[in-house]
């Protein structure tokens, strides 16, 4: 199921997850419940794609295979991988990955920039962005392992390591948040104060 929001809604989302709750508790309790059950789905992280997207001014694409949205102003296109942990989760290692992905499709993205965000329960707490061509032949390297493996399924996984470069930006970090959830490891919040 394909799920559009207006800006409107995407603003209220964007707003919720910042910590800006004033319209969100203005809200009936059925609204609330619905809002909050989707942007909690494991199973579809449609809204927190969205709301990265919308942060950070990029517009979105509604076709599910290809890039997820473009920099109008560059011409850029963006894939986005947001994740999100409930209370008391702590992100491991990948902070990404890749479903059944083929070199075809792998050297189509080599171009685009890769948009990774973290949601912990009700916020925001970080959003980053790089070339792909910084984790690229990361990704490369472990689709050839997985073809000479003969693995069916080809998940490609990248984490924060990977993408600890000078090309690195930093364009959402809730440090406050992040260090009181204990949600990421010691290294991945020394990256993102670093940067």
């Amino acid at each position: 199921m394909s799920y559009t929001y207006d800006t409107e809604s995407l603003e209220f989302a964007t707003q919720y997850f910042l910590g800006n709750t004033k319209a969100f508790d203005a809200e009936s309790n059925i609204c609330k419940n619905m809002f909050l059950n989707n942007m909690s789905d494991n199973n579809s992280s449609t809204i927190r794609e969205l709301v990265t997207l919308h942060y950070l001014g990029y517009q979105s694409f509604s076709e599910k295979h290809g890039a997820d949205g473009i920099d109008t102003k560059t011409g850029r296109l963006k894939e986005v991988k947001p994740r999100y942990l409930k209370e008391g989760q702590k992100l491991n290692t990948h902070s990404g990955n890749f479903n059944d992905m083929t070199f075809k499709l792998l050297e189509k993205k080599k171009d685009y920039d890769m948009v990774c965000s973290l949601f912990y329960n009700s916020h925001l707490i970080y959003i980053v962005e790089f070339p792909i061509s910084v984790i690229f032949e990361h990704l490369k390297k472990q689709l050839c392992t997985q073809i000479e493996n003969n693995n069916n399924r080809k998940v490609l996984q990248f984490g924060y390591s990977n993408y600890d470069s000078d090309e690195l930006i930093v364009h959402y970090y809730n440090k406050n948040v992040a260090y009181a959830t204990n949600c990421l490891s010691k290294p991945h919040l020394i990256m993102l104060d670093s940067h």
